[in-house]
């Protein structure tokens, strides 16, 4: 089975690292980001096959943030 990447961009540490040991058990390979831009820039470069997003991020919230990776013909 192909390992599939996971974007996740969430700016609370501890819900982080749960996210991401929950996700490594089901053997997904792992992107962090702490904010929207960094998470933005993460989408571009990786393209993974699922993001999750926290909502309320410092700077950009997470509304803003998803209208700009839906706007990136590459991760349609």
């Amino acid at each position: 089975m192909e390992e599939k990447t996971i974007l996740v961009i969430e700016d609370d540490v501890l819900n982080m690292k749960l996210v991401n040991r929950l996700l490594r058990l089901k053997n997904c390979a792992v992107l962090e980001a702490e904010n929207a831009e960094v998470g933005i820039q993460l989408a571009h470069k990786h393209k993974p096959n699922l993001i999750l997003m926290d909502i309320q991020l410092p700077g950009m919230d997470g509304i803003e943030a998803t209208k700009l990776i839906l706007n990136h013909n590459n991760l349609r």
